[in-house]
């Protein structure tokens, strides 16, 4: 009975390598675009457009956000923080490559910290990324993130513990 329990552990294990493999090439073109972005965003965000389609939405948790907004937001933050260090933890989840519609489906941990007035800004989502081909580039047509509690931050440790972990 041992036997069988560890033949069949070890066929579940190595199907779902083979399954993380093939989805992970599958959409390793799609994530490297988001890596672009990551890169990007606080650096030169006004190169982020070139990322995005002509009839984009953005979703955040329940509210649309404009492309050029976000823009916006994203330079007045470069002006108000010193030495600004922007890092993104993204696991894709799910994902699907077409001809002309792909999509990516991610779990994502953004922190933004500075040194200016030490500013740790944190957010975990999930997020769903829809990309359309736009000639022989993909650009993302919809993107819509929904917050999640973040669960690297104990009750104890952080006074803002219910602000990023809110109870809904």
């Amino acid at each position: 009975m041992k036997k069988c329990n560890v033949i069949t552990g070890l066929v579940l294990v190595l199907s779902l390598v083979f399954s993380s493999q093939v989805l992970a090439a599958e959409t390793d073109g799609l994530a490297g675009i988001l890596k672009k972005l990551d890169a990007l965003t606080c650096t030169q965000p006004e190169k982020l457009p070139q990322f995005y389609a002509k009839d984009l939405v953005i979703m955040v948790d329940d509210k649309r956000a404009l492309l050029e907004n976000r823009v916006k937001d994203y330079q007045q933050m470069m002006s108000d923080f010193r030495d600004m260090k922007c890092e993104v933890q993204r696991q894709v989840l799910s994902g699907k490559v077409g001809k002309e519609v792909s999509y990516v489906l991610a779990d994502e941990i953004i922190s933004i910290t500075s040194k200016s007035n030490d500013t740790d800004e944190r957010q975990h989502s999930v997020c769903s990324y829809m990309f359309t081909r736009d000639g022989s580039q993909w650009k993302i047509a919809l993107e819509h993130c929904s917050s999640l509690p973040d669960y690297s931050i104990n009750p104890g440790d952080d006074a803002l513990y219910y602000f990023h972990n809110p109870i809904y």
